[in-house]
């Protein structure tokens, strides 16, 4: 019986009184008390002593631990740091392209404006005008279809070039969207170089640390660090391919931009030399023209002066025929033997046929 529970039954009143033991009982009793302190001590001391393992254990599992996510941490941020000078070598590449490409876009738009406001605009005078032509000259010759050739030749550099200009238009929204996703992938990065600085200079002693009720709420990252790399990897790749095709395309372009000056430039040639061909032989038709008109002129001039001359000279043949006429009109009043044909009779009638044929022939002169 405890020493409480004698003690509450001295104070019950009415109760018996305790029981007596023997000195054995005593001495035995403080013996396995002595024990059991003993017993408890040493478990104590060995409870102290795990406590201070563990505690020294769990110290330097701690260490180590924050030791190693540093050491993580300053070659996560030294990653970050590489892949971000890589996006930016790779950015910039992409806005020199970028910049190159709309250039070329601007000369394509540039040479479109000159073409329809210039040569083309000049072709259609061209043609319209020589629709004026009158008569025989509106003829089909070389220099029509030198210009319709030339017609031809101006809507297809036009409809390439606006077909190129599209082209331009889709791979420089295609270059735009790379510099896009290139600058928030940037953005993204320096904030999580932001974030993991501030991680590496924290001290378990600072001020402000937090402590979270959950550990789920804290482990939200779906996304491995393979995947992370691939995710940059691919979109460098990505800028790289976009800027090699923005090349080969400004070659491309390039290219039609030549072969477009050059057709342009050869058909303009050929169009220049049939000009002058057709106005060469226009001079040359227009001066044997201007020739054969002049002696035409001349001509008739001579002729008419001709014609007068002709009809001057049946009126002279007119007066001698009135008189040969009056004279054997005269003659022909002689009477008895002196009407004979004599000489002068004869010499008049012949005059009078030869007259009359002369006459005959001027008229037929004057009426040619």
């Amino acid at each position: 019986m405890s020493l409480v529970e004698l003690k509450k039954s001295a104070i019950v009143p009415g109760s018996n009184p305790p029981s007596r033991y023997s000195l054995e009982e005593w001495h035995l009793s403080n013996t396995t008390r002595d024990r059991c302190c003993l017993t408890q001590q040493t478990i104590a001391d060995q409870v102290l002593a795990e406590c201070g393992r563990i505690k020294d254990l769990t110290e330097e599992i701690v260490r180590t631990n924050k030791l190693e996510t540093d050491h993580k941490l300053d070659e996560k941020i030294k990653d970050i740091e590489f892949l971000r000078g890589e996006i930016r070598r790779q950015r910039k590449e992409v806005v020199i392209e970028l910049d190159n490409l709309t250039t070329f876009y601007q000369r394509m738009f540039d040479a479109l404006n000159y073409i329809k406001g210039g040569p083309e605009v000049i072709n259609q005078k061209c043609l319209m005008l020589r629709e004026e032509r009158i008569g025989i000259d509106l003829c089909r010759d070389d220099v029509e279809r030198e210009l319709i050739k030339e017609r031809q030749v101006l809507q297809e550099v036009v409809s390439l070039l606006t077909r190129t200009a599209e082209q331009a238009q889709e791979q420089i929204r295609r270059l735009r969207s790379t510099t896009y996703l290139m600058d928030r992938d940037l953005e993204a990065k320096e904030n999580a170089e932001k974030i993991d600085k501030h991680n590496l200079l924290l001290r378990e002693t600072s001020l402000n640390l937090s402590m979270y009720h959950g550990f789920t709420q804290l482990d939200c990252s779906n996304i491995t660090k393979e995947e992370w790399e691939l995710f940059t990897e691919k979109s460098i790749a990505d800028a790289s391919k976009e800027i090699n095709c923005a090349r080969q395309f400004r070659c491309y372009v390039d290219t039609i931009l030549n072969q477009a000056c050059k057709d342009l430039l050869n058909q303009y040639n050929l169009v220049q030399a049939a000009f002058n061909r057709r106005i060469a032989e226009t001079k040359d038709v227009k001066m044997k023209l201007e020739v054969h008109h002049a002696e035409i002129v001349r001509q008739s001039n001579e002729m008419i002066m001709n014609i007068t001359e002709l009809e001057k000279a049946i009126s002279t043949k007119e007066g001698f025929m009135a008189l040969s006429h009056t004279r054997l009109g005269n003659r022909a009043q002689r009477g008895g033997a002196e009407l004979c044909r004599d000489l002068v009779e004869t010499q008049l009638v012949d005059e009078a046929r030869q007259i009359r044929m002369n006459t005959s022939i001027l008229q037929q002169s004057l009426a040619e």
